[in-house]
């Protein structure tokens, strides 16, 4: 017997991917990965027992179920939008500050506030970008609302959303990584979380390298790299275009994966905030390559050590 819930998220994802006849184009519409919106379609065809799509290397079809579920699918999504369009006109209003470091807001800001603005079009939004390390006492000074952050792995405060796989990545272009010692552009020391983790791991592995560029700011760490002239880490969802992922086969070391939290000063003291830090919890634990996990942790007051990105 079919499963009458369906999730709207996977209709919508099956719908872009028909119109477009794309992964990739849907998943930049989407403000997706390519392999989330594959998932999502998979599950939806797994779910409703049959292939919905045929999927070659140069497109993406329609199948004879697909032709039939596409006009039901947008149909429920133009439903699900008035609704929300009218429920939402009524509902909270307000101003929230949300925090997070440029290469999260890049890559996580999209796709929280494309359903975020459908669902509480009355809250405004002002958001702030600054390394972790300059957002968690901005929370707790009451300078913002909400920060999305690197947790550090010995004093992790905030309430955990997701994991992160750390890489070292370098210019697509650029070989880097062949030059000894190892090229690095990172953050100053105490700045930044992934500073840390890449010394340690070239530390135990025995890899000579030294800093060529040291910023507190993104653009000056991807400037370097994009030049060519330097290897650095970032997390495998906030990749850029123009770099690649390079590792063992490169000679480098694993790197471990890193957790993002969310800080609050505390919930139930103004309702828009905590509208957007339930919505960010939702779709950050369900995107993309992370792994989430269901546990809630109690939030923390208490700053922590310093970290970056």
């Amino acid at each position: 017997m079919l499963d009458k819930d369906i999730d709207s998220q996977l209709l919508r994802a099956f719908v872009t991917v028909a119109e477009l006849g794309s992964f990739t184009r849907a998943a930049t519409k989407l403000y997706r990965t390519q392999s989330a919106v594959s998932m999502q379609v998979r599950r939806l065809e797994q779910q409703l027992g049959k292939k919905l799509l045929a999927r070659s290397s140069r497109q993406v079809t329609l199948t004879s179920l697909g032709e039939m579920v596409l006009p039901y699918a947008r149909r429920i999504l133009r439903i699900q939008e008035a609704m929300l369009n009218e429920v939402g006109q009524e509902q909270i209003s307000g101003k929230v500050r949300l925090g997070m470091p440029d290469d999260y807001a890049a890559y996580f800001l999209p796709q929280v506030l494309s359903h975020f603005g459908l669902l509480y079009p009355n809250i405004q939004m002002e958001i702030f970008c600054e390394l972790s390390r300059n957002l968690e006492p901005m929370v707790h000074s009451g300078e913002i609302d909400l920060a999305v952050v690197t947790r550090h792995p010995e004093n992790a405060s905030g309430r955990f959303v997701r994991r992160e796989q750390l890489v070292w990545v370098e210019d697509a272009q650029a070989f880097a990584h062949e030059q000894q010692p190892l090229p690095l552009a990172l953050f100053p020391e105490g700045y930044c979380a992934f500073r840390l983790q890449a010394l340690k791991a070239l530390e135990n592995a025995g890899t000579p390298w030294r800093i060529i560029c040291e910023s507190r700011g993104l653009a000056g760490i991807r400037a370097t790299v994009s030049a060519g002239l330097a290897v650095t880490v970032v997390t495998r969802n906030t990749l850029s275009p123009t770099m690649r992922i390079i590792g063992p086969e490169q000679g480098l070391p694993d790197l471990p994966e890193i957790e993002i939290g969310l800080l609050t000063p505390g919930w139930g003291e103004d309702e828009a905030t905590d509208v957007l830090a339930s919505h960010i919890l939702e779709s950050l634990r369900h995107e993309g390559n992370g792994t989430a996990t269901p546990e809630v942790e109690p939030l923390s007051n208490e700053p922590s050590a310093p970290r970056g990105m």
